[in-house]
């Protein structure tokens, strides 16, 4: 869009975030040091914060003007009727918060009524009102790119489908896309409750010569490693395994989760976004190293995205609903917008990466 901009006029942009500052004890630097360790409204917050100023900064060297009002919820509803009713939320181009979703879904409300657009930077599943945006996918969405993503795979031999007892579910929506896939369920402990365990013998009768495309379906972090340390085990010359999922969780991130197998086994998910690479913006690591001293964590590039997007499309369309038809897709460091809107209702980001790890780093996939 920068190539693109033709409106300099100032731009207010108002951002909600729960830091809960009266929680802070300035006084005190131990203290305060502990609580941005500990307290995850704080610490995302900050994250978040950082990536805004760093647009900021970006967009005024674009020669766009900008006042950008940063105000802290608390993460209290009283808060945020006190910040509606008497700052100057309705005076905004563009609003980016609350983070949880009832301050959210009242701010959006309130704001409906002069057709204010306000961006979620972190929730799915949004009641999408007109003027709502919603940046992140669907997890259906996520799921039907994973499913799709998979049956464009002419070179596959075969599908396998291991999942445990909380996703029999996905296991057999799964089964009936791939109707010639194998499924594997854990095992149950004497008592009949999953064990969350299969055996190896259980996975390799199952396997075929060529590329097996296995789905693990699981949130259960001891049953993603049990499987993912026998897949890798199996892997041979004649037999290819390539891991894949519909739902990335934290399971999969677990410090038990051996990432040399989720390597070795390609494991390929669906995401919101991608990593960066470091070659392809440097000057944007570089700054923020600069400004901060570290490198940027996803937080932080997606504060540093939502604000560039949001802010150029202002500057290249008379609003923001204009520009999602006039551009369809735009991408920066880390995200992708393309906002689709509801036959009835507001917009949401119908972009998914698929992903997958590759000698220990994470990639794009095609």
């Amino acid at each position: 869009l920068v190539s693109r901009i033709s409106d300099f006029d100032s731009k207010r942009i108002a951002v909600l975030l729960p830091f809960r500052l009266d929680r802070v004890n300035t006084d005190s630097i131990a203290d305060t040091m502990k609580q941005l360790e500990n307290d995850i409204y704080l610490s995302t917050s900050l994250d978040f914060h950082t990536g805004i100023l760093l647009a900021v900064d970006s967009l005024k060297r674009l020669g766009i003007s900008l006042k950008v009002d940063i105000y802290d919820t608390k993460n209290q509803m009283s808060q945020v009727n006190y910040l509606l009713g008497s700052k100057d939320l309705d005076e905004s181009h563009a609003v980016i918060g609350p983070l949880m979703p009832k301050n959210f879904e009242h701010v959006a409300t309130v704001l409906k009524r002069k057709n204010i657009p306000i961006f979620s930077p972190n929730l799915k599943d949004l009641k999408l009102s007109e003027n709502v945006f919603q940046t992140l996918p669907s997890a259906q969405l996520m799921k039907s790119r994973m499913i799709d993503f998979v049956k464009k795979d002419t070179t596959k031999n075969h599908v396998i489908i291991i999942a445990d007892s909380k996703h029999v579910a996905v296991s057999n929506e799964l089964k009936r896309e791939f109707n010639s896939a194998s499924q594997i369920y854990s095992r149950k402990n004497k008592e009949g409750k999953d064990a969350y365990y299969v055996f190896e013998e259980d996975v390799s009768e199952k396997l075929q010569n060529g590329r097996n495309v296995v789905f693990l379906e699981s949130a259960n972090y001891t049953f993603v490693s049990n499987v993912t340390s026998i897949l890798n085990s199996l892997k041979n010359d004649e037999q290819e395994i390539i891991l894949v999922t519909t739902n990335m969780n934290s399971a999969f991130e677990n410090d038990e989760i051996s990432n040399y197998h989720l390597s070795n086994l390609s494991f390929h998910f669906t995401s919101s976004s991608k990593s960066y690479n470091d070659g392809d913006h440097s000057g944007f690591v570089k700054r923020y190293n600069e400004l901060y001293g570290e490198t940027p964590n996803k937080t932080a590039v997606k504060g540093f995205d939502m604000m560039m997007d949001i802010v150029l499309r202002l500057s290249v369309s008379d609003n923001i609903y204009e520009s999602v038809n006039e551009f369809p897709i735009t991408e920066y460091v880390e995200n992708k917008f393309g906002y689709k809107k509801r036959l009835s209702g507001g917009y949401y980001n119908n972009s998914v990466y698929v992903v997958k790890y590759n000698n220990l780093n994470i990639i794009e996939a095609n």
